[in-house]
């Protein structure tokens, strides 16, 4: 039925300054639901402008601890673990920070208890009021953010650490002096050796005068090489040997060159250390280090053994992340001198017999596989 309009008159039931039981009721519902609608905004402000800086104090203090979670190995692992099975819809889903979650179900359950009291009415009417008041959505500032979660520009790609190849079985090679004279690199690489280090200098005059041939020779048999100096503290400072290394060695960034390598030993003319004490030696190889990486963009390879290291270096760790060349022969595990985590390089014999050489050899494994050995002659 159509609603009365003016030009109807009312029916003399139902005259204008009365009304029925009915809708005295639901006038008095109607009223009584408007009351609750003002109480539960009035509330909610209140509750709002109460909570909402408490709120932020709370996300503030438990979003750096939150952070270390996220961090931890063991979180880590996990994620990597269920990350495969979870949906892609799930994962393109937006994500709400824990602590906005909590605050969120915080502050439900406290409006709700003031809103209980501020009413007083039924569960009706309070249904009818919470269904009448319209829904105000209140855009909380995120908390500061973490150190971890700063924003910066990301550096330029080659600035960038490289993935690591797979790793793989250890591969074996050589390394050769004057002392091994000609040598057929054809058959070394036959006979399943992949890379050599080539001595090139000692101290401040002696050059290996078979250098060029044997390093030109093992790159062209395919063999991944690398050049050695003979370090003698006592004969210059260390960036004058290195200049003088770098010059002999025609190093190549061309993804067949092992980085350049500094031979720390013992002095051969008696056992010592150059005459030098600990932090002397630290600086001279310091000196040296830094000038090979200045020229080449490569850290050195730092080839030693467990007794010089300790006896001469001090068993430092100032140098451990060079990639260690350790020499240990008749053992079958070498010990790791203190200051490293561990032996990238292993000379494991000098009495080794390779096709192609004449005599015994050095003989070296390298722990990580050829995919590794070549991305670290990359």
């Amino acid at each position: 039925m159509k609603p009365e309009t003016p030009d109807h008159s009312r029916s003399p039931v139902h005259n204008d300054h009365a009304s029925t039981p009915d809708e005295a009721t639901e006038s008095a519902r109607h009223a009584k639901a408007q009351g609750a609608d003002t109480g539960l905004r009035a509330a909610a402000d209140r509750v709002g402008q109460w909570l909402a800086p408490l709120l932020q104090r709370l996300a503030q203090w438990l979003s750096p601890l939150l952070q270390r979670i996220t961090n931890a190995p063991a979180v880590r692992r996990l994620r990597e673990r269920v990350a495969p099975h979870v949906p892609e819809t799930v994962k393109n889903a937006s994500r709400l920070r824990p602590v906005q979650v909590a605050a969120g179900v915080a502050a439900v359950g406290v409006v709700g208890l003031i809103i209980g009291g501020v009413t007083g009415g039924d569960e009706r009417d309070v249904e009818e009021a919470a269904v009448a008041a319209p829904m105000v959505e209140q855009k909380k500032a995120d908390p500061p953010q973490t150190r971890a979660e700063t924003k910066t520009e990301a550096p330029p790609a080659e600035d960038q650490a490289e993935e690591p190849a797979p790793l793989g079985p250890p591969v074996e090679g050589i390394d050769v002096s004057n002392h091994n004279g000609n040598i057929d690199w054809q058959k070394v690489a036959a006979d399943n050796k992949k890379f050599t280090f080539v001595l090139a200098s000692d101290g401040t005059d002696f050059t290996n005068p078979k250098y060029s041939e044997q390093y030109h020779g093992a790159k062209d048999a395919g063999l991944i090489s690398g050049a050695y100096h003979f370090a003698r503290p006592d004969d210059s400072d260390g960036a004058t040997q290195a200049n003088r290394f770098l010059d002999i060695i025609d190093y190549k960034n061309d993804g067949k060159t092992l980085p350049p390598v500094l031979d720390l030993e013992v002095d051969p003319n008696g056992g010592s250390c150059y005459g030098m004490s600990v932090d002397q030696m630290h600086q001279w190889t310091k000196s040296f280090n830094d000038t090979v990486k200045q020229r080449t963009g490569k850290d050195p390879i730092i080839y030693a053994n467990p007794s010089f290291w300790k006896q001469c270096m001090g068993g430092t760790d100032t140098f451990s992340n060079h990639n260690l060349w350790l020499a240990a022969y008749e053992v079958d595990s070498p010990t790791v001198p203190t200051g490293f985590q561990d032996w990238d390089f292993w000379q494991y014999t000098d009495k080794g017999k390779v096709a192609g050489i004449s005599g015994n050899t050095d003989i070296n494994q390298y722990k990580e596989g050829f995919e590794r050995l070549k991305q670290l002659a990359g």
